[in-house]
């Protein structure tokens, strides 16, 4: 819907010159990208709302979070949506062009407003942990255009979101965010440039921890949009296991160097391509081809380049030594 051109990266940018605190230039340079999202019923009754910011001007496109054009009761989506921006205008009849649970991004489209500004995509990748960033969003869908400000707390970080999503590739920081910021840009104050989507908070099983807010990176969300825009859904290939990071310690305790990493295999779905590959529990897979698994590139964005029926080779440690097994990938 619209074309399959992909988004573009932004320009690099010298760490010398991203270091300052550049909080009220990076706010008025992107304040006009950050919009609110109103999720309505069939009766045009609004159910939610949420944060999103333009990352396409000239086609219109608008990226936000799945949780915020779902439902509240289930997880189909919204009926409508409208869409508010910093100016206070508002954009009725928003399309959904394509939404994905596996990494909580979702994709509207507006039409017939040629004052769309937006936001730049950085290398998430490139930013450095304890830089300055900003959050703007919505928060309780009411403060429009609240501005809260921290750092880049840490990188690569995986949060379990439901009993089913874990999302990868996270980015950790301290700026406060609240319901309804979801959706919302975390921006690199120095570069003036989008570096994830505010998504969620953890405040630990008491409830009493603070600063612990996460962002989908913004290199996810490059992919994960010109998916949604060029077929309207993610289709990956998927290996068939259930897993859990290599931590320094894990490693330790299968006699692995404490720098290993990976993933180590908890489950394996019952007639999976892990299953038919013979993988095992307990298997330790280093790298999806030539490709390192890392906290950086975790297994969900590596297998975002593959398809269902792609043949990948895998390289696994078992009891200590190296083998490459071969699978043929299923249909996530």
């Amino acid at each position: 819907p619209g074309g399959s051109a992909p988004l573009a990266t932004a320009q690099p940018v010298s760490l010398q010159a991203a270091t300052g605190d550049a909080v009220v230039d990076a706010v008025k340079d992107l304040l006009p990208s950050v919009v609110t999202v109103i999720n309505k019923l069939p009766n045009g009754t609004a159910q939610s709302s949420g944060s999103g910011f333009v990352i396409d001007a000239a086609r219109g496109y608008i990226v936000t979070n799945n949780h915020v054009v779902e439902n509240v009761r289930d997880i189909q989506s919204g009926a409508s949506f409208d869409i508010v921006f910093s100016d206070n205008s508002t954009a009725k009849g928003a399309t959904l062009v394509g939404r994905d649970p596996m990494t909580d991004v979702a994709v509207l489209q507006v039409t017939g407003r040629k004052d769309l500004r937006a936001a730049s995509l950085a290398n998430s990748d490139q930013v450095p942990v304890g830089a300055t960033v900003v959050a703007i969003g919505s928060p309780l869908g009411e403060f429009q255009n609240t501005v809260t400000s921290g750092i880049v707390s840490a990188k690569g970080r995986r949060v379990q979101e439901s009993d089913t999503t874990f999302l990868e590739d996270l980015l950790q920081t301290d700026a406060a965010i609240n319901e309804g910021n979801s959706g919302g840009p975390l921006i690199w104050a120095g570069a003036k440039q989008v570096i994830g989507m505010n998504t969620l908070v953890n405040r630990g099983q008491d409830a009493t921890a603070q600063g612990l807010g996460f962002a989908v990176s913004s290199n996810t969300i490059r992919e994960i949009t010109d998916e949604l825009i060029k077929n309207g859904k993610v289709e990956r290939g998927i290996i068939g296991i259930r897993y859990q990071p290599v931590s320094s310690r894990a490693a330790v305790s299968l006699g692995l160097p404490a720098q290993t990493t990976g993933i180590i295999i908890t489950e394996i779905l019952r007639s999976s391509p892990a299953e038919l590959s013979g993988l095992r529990v307990r298997d330790v897979i280093t790298k999806v081809n030539e490709t390192q698994i890392d906290a950086e590139h975790p297994v969900q964005s590596i297998l975002l380049h593959h398809r269902p029926g792609d043949k990948v080779k895998l390289t696994i440690i078992r009891d200590g030594k190296q083998q490459i097994l071969d699978a043929t990938l299923g249909k996530g």
